[in-house]
């Protein structure tokens, strides 16, 4: 019996939460926490909304690129600080990386970056990542071999524009803007004081934003994304402070952000990560949103200058 689009979208998205249920608690059980990657939340979320998606159709690249930027970022926070240049390394780094496999798998970049962020030096790291990517790749054909029975019909509009939002980029004019961003971005983490200013989501999040402008789903609706984001951010806090690390908390936070991107009808999936970090974070307090919602509004006040400055794309949508 085929299933109609509102059973497809709640089967898809039981799917993604009890596959980060289980990773979660197969992160309490072994005592790594890594293994709870964050961005597994929105690279889950899509393969299943979406089996016919650039994400599920690259299953060696959704198993194998995180991991391998994931290196890099040991490698860098082996030998170097924290600084300009470092994450200068990473983020270049990690994009050179994907150019080189042809990879879409733009959540990658996050796993380079949050090595040095969290200042993660052992090679467990890239080994946690590849265990969860890969895991989920496997699952992730699984169910569009054996139960999208939509394999063949055409794509939405929405669809294509999804795959063009994980398809790396044809033109790079967005470049020095996206750059200045970065740098701004630094700059504030520094001089507040607070290194989550620049959370590791946020640069997959403005590279798919400066990148593919014309069609975003946030870079149409960019006043609204700092409120998500935050939002995600508070309730991953919420959910770890009253539960502790774990599945339940780990479930509630993945839950409010599908729940929240689907209220507002913003498909910026990156923000499910953003609920995530806790998890991950040698601590997390009321900081981690304030943090998020700054270097968010940054990005939202960046992009509107960029959209002003370079004429690219359509009118945006506030």
């Amino acid at each position: 019996m085929r299933m109609t689009e509102s059973q497809r979208v709640m089967s898809a998205v039981l799917i993604s939460l009890c596959f980060m249920g289980g990773m979660a608690g197969a992160a309490s059980a072994a005592g790594v926490a890594l293994l709870l990657f964050p961005e597994l939340a929105a690279l889950s979320y899509d393969v299943f909304m979406r089996p016919r998606g650039t994400w599920a159709r690259a299953p060696w690249m959704l198993a194998f690129s995180p991991a391998a930027t994931a290196v890099l970022g040991v490698l860098v926070t082996r030998y170097l600080p924290y600084s300009a240049a470092s994450v200068a390394i990473c983020i270049m780094g990690a994009i050179v990386i994907l150019k080189l496999m042809r990879s879409p798998i733009a959540p990658a970049i996050s796993a380079c970056v949050l090595a040095l962020s969290l200042g993660e030096k052992s090679w467990l790291y890239p080994l946690a990542i590849l265990l969860g990517t890969g895991a989920l790749a496997v699952l992730s054909s699984a169910y569009r071999r054996f139960f999208d029975k939509g394999a063949h019909a055409a794509p939405s509009s929405a669809d294509r524009v999804n795959d063009e939002i994980e398809s790396l980029p044809g033109q790079f004019r967005w470049v020095p803007y996206y750059v200045a961003f970065l740098s701004a971005a630094y700059l504030l983490s520094m001089a507040t004081g607070m290194r989550m200013v620049f959370f590791p989501p946020l640069v997959v999040i403005a590279f798919e934003m400066f990148a593919h402008a014309d069609v975003c789903p946030w870079a149409q609706r960019p006043v609204l994304l700092p409120a998500v984001c935050t939002l995600a951010a508070a309730a991953g806090v919420a959910a770890l402070t009253v539960f502790g690390p774990g599945v339940i908390s780990t479930l509630l936070a993945m839950l409010f952000g599908v729940v929240m991107l689907r209220a507002t009808r913003l498909y910026a999936i990156p923000a499910l990560a953003i609920g995530l970090l806790p998890q991950v974070m040698t601590r997390a307090d009321w900081h981690f949103p304030l943090a998020v919602a700054i270097g968010s509004t940054l990005l939202t006040a960046s992009f509107l200058l960029f959209k002003k400055a370079s004429g690219v794309g359509r009118q945006v949508a506030l």
